[in-house]
């Protein structure tokens, strides 16, 4: 039977259960489905169309495949698709990346071979609006780790230095979450989803445009879960006085509420997100099994822009904002030991960029941003219970401002059709550690019409965060004469599209970090934050996808493989592997129904020097998710998920301080259900 006739079953049966419907519910109306497989196979066609472009790269609209980064794009139907139910879910398929659990609970994202605690070397952007607002440890994962992805448009992943664009954090690759808006939207949507681990997930969405003129877009969402549930060894139990409790799991609860608002008015856009999450317990030097132990988040940012048209080819984008991040936290350290500690961080700035085109084949664009950051609010308790807690000395420093403003142009030019040359560069000045100068330069040259070479230079940095330049604990102590880290990389590779529907890629990447930020024996205390030490990452990423034809619109079959040499003083970087592959199929036997397998092959992970243990073992997962879009009735789409169908036991690496490794989620199951009206 072919797909057509499949469509037109479907079609009419989701009709005829329309009609029972409306005739046993009176005040309950379905709307019937139009013949609509051509408006179906159109959107197909949009959204193959929307993966080919990208902004992040260069702050212009451009296409991927012309760009001199190396950029993945996923959109909102492939999120759908792959059954992801957060932002890490998602992120793990791009080339370069991977994602591990850490101590404290959060999930680090490693991208080539490097990763940090709270991933601060890693800028997440929101509509192209930077969300490092945690000033004491510089990194975004804390609060959008678990990021819910069901208001998500497209995910644009720059790997690669860029903050010759944008500053600060943009070391190694740049996170563009893109969100939908009034045109997307036109209407109301609502979305729920459950799963293991009492995982809960509801979503709330509106958007509309008037006349032209204005626009309106409100978010919701709320999720909730109880973690992964990962057994706990005997010798962690008792480490904490806990030997009753075994064998027990860890209780990583999780819980969140979004609020995200975007309103337009002719060139005047205001836009925002607010978010409030709470957090539980996991294992690790100072996190205990207890349900007494509770992180509390509260962030938000405001953001006033307006694009000014000063003629045909000149615009100038100017935006002002305010960001605050907080956190309350209460853990149990030992059982007759609570730490309180909190802190409010505030952002305040702007940013003017004039966009020219001086030609059909050359666009220039140049700007400057200014920014006033402050740390206050700062408290340490300690004591035997929670309602026994005396301030202590400050682990997390003190109260701090900083001053920071940069300049950035950049030119875009094509000198030849098969031919584009990209040079930018940015200064930066702080008026706490100085100044910082970061180029960018690069082409992408067709030399065989579908076969074409890239090549990309670029520098970047990393400021220090106000927890290395002031901490105050007795053991640990920061330094106020820090620098920033330093990257400078090179790319080259190949992009190819020998038949219809295939594109295939190979990068090879080479990273020098220098004026790495890290603990050293100190003077004072036993140690203290220095840049100390130098770090080289080089590797190759291979990427291929084919899309189908024909009856299997939307079908398409993926793989990248990741080879990467993490070097640091003439040693195997430990904690990443040196091989990760990601396998994808995605076949759409009808308009209406999809079935997804994803396989993530994961290589051994080597341990650190002087530890004497087993190096962690690789590992395989398979996972499944089907999807049936406008199934039964028009705007409604289901999917169920499988995660690790095989039930893999697999591990993430602990440090020798920790007993045994992070055991990772069992088999787990998702359910959700979307409504468009």
């Amino acid at each position: 039977m072919s797909a057509a006739s499949l469509s037109r079953i479907n079609r009419r049966l989701g009709n005829v259960i329309a009609v029972i419907i409306t005739l046993a519910c009176p005040g309950f109306a379905v709307a019937l489905e139009p013949e609509s497989d051509a408006e179906l196979e159109n959107e197909l066609k949009f959204l193959a169309a929307e993966r080919q472009i990208v902004v992040t790269a260069s702050k212009l609209r451009e296409r991927v495949d012309k760009s001199v980064a190396t950029t993945s794009v996923i959109t909102q139907d492939e999120i759908r698709q792959i059954g992801a139910r957060n932002l890490l879910d998602v992120l793990r398929l791009v080339p370069g990346l991977g994602i591990t659990q850490t101590m404290v609970g959060v999930r680090e994202v490693e991208v080539r071979g490097v990763k940090t605690l709270l991933s601060d070397k890693v800028l997440f952007m929101l509509n192209g609006h930077p969300l490092d607002h945690n000033l004491n440890n510089a990194g975004s994962i804390l609060l959008y780790d678990d990021l819910p992805v069901d208001t998500v448009k497209r995910i644009e992943v720059v790997r690669g230095p860029g903050s010759a664009l944008y500053g600060a954090n943009a070391f190694l690759a740049v996170v563009n979450i893109i969100t939908l808006d009034a045109k997307d939207l036109n209407g109301f949507q609502a979305s729920s989803g459950w799963g293991s681990f009492d995982t809960q997930q509801y979503r709330a969405s509106w958007g509309k445009q008037f006349n032209n003129t204005a626009e309106a877009v409100l978010h919701f969402n709320h999720t909730d879960t109880n973690g992964i549930k990962s057994p706990v060894a005997q010798d962690i139990l008792s480490l904490q006085g806990k030997d009753s409790l075994a064998p027990g799991k860890s209780d990583l609860s999780e819980g969140r509420n979004d609020l995200e608002w975007q309103l337009g008015y002719q060139d005047f856009k205001l836009d925002g997100r607010y978010i409030k999450k709470q957090t539980g317990a996991f294992i690790g030097t100072s996190y205990a099994l207890s349900n007494q132990t509770e992180q509390n988040y509260e962030d938000y940012f405001l953001q006033l822009s307006r694009n000014w048209k000063v003629r045909e080819h000149l615009s100038i984008d100017t935006r002002i904002y305010h960001d605050s991040f907080s956190f309350d936290n209460l853990s149990q350290a030992e059982p007759s030991l609570f730490n309180r500690n909190a802190l409010i961080d505030k952002r305040t700035g702007g940013e003017l960029q004039s966009n020219y085109q001086y030609s059909d084949t050359q666009t220039l664009i140049a700007g400057f941003i200014y920014v006033a950051e402050e740390q206050y609010g700062i408290i340490d308790e300690t004591g035997a219970t929670p309602d026994s807690l005396q301030t202590s000395a400050l682990i997390f420093g003190k109260n701090r401002t900083r001053d920071h403003w940069g300049v950035y142009a950049q030119d875009v030019w094509d000198p030849l059709p098969d031919l584009r040359l990209t040079l930018g560069a940015r200064y930066d000045e702080y008026n706490d550690f100085g100044g910082t100068f970061n180029p960018r330069m690069g082409f992408n040259w067709e030399f065989i019409k579908d076969y074409s070479l890239k090549f990309s230079y670029g520098t970047a940095y990393r400021a220090p965060a106000f927890g290395e330049l002031d901490l105050t604990h007795p053991f640990v102590s920061g330094n106020p004469n820090l620098s920033p880290e330093q990257a400078e990389t090179f790319e080259t590779g190949i992009i190819a599209r020998p038949i219809d529907g295939l594109t295939a890629q190979a990068i090879y990447y080479h990273t020098h970090i220098s004026e790495i930020i890290s603990l050293v024996p100190g003077q004072v205390t036993a140690l203290q934050y220095a840049n100390s030490g130098s770090m080289l990452s080089e590797g190759v990423e291979l990427e291929s996808r084919y899309d189908f034809s024909g009856g299997l619109q939307g079908s398409y079959l993926a793989a990248n493989v990741v080879f990467q040499n993490p070097v640091q003083d003439n040693r195997q970087v430990a904690d990443v592997p040196q091989q990760r592959a990601n396998l994808q199929f995605n076949w759409a036997f009808d308009t209406h129904w999809s079935a997804y397998a994803h396989v993530l092959i994961k290589g051994d992970t080597r341990r650190a020097a002087g530890d004497a243990r087993q190096d962690v073992p690789g590992y395989a997962l398979l996972d499944l998710s089907l999807l049936s879009h406008n199934l039964f009735v028009k705007g409604v789409d289901v999917s169920f998920s499988v995660y690790n169908l095989f039930d893999e036991s697999y591990y993430d690496p602990a440090p020798t301080s920790i007993p045994g490794d992070y055991q990772q989620a069992e088999r787990a199951y998702f359910g959700h259900i979307t409504l468009r009206y």
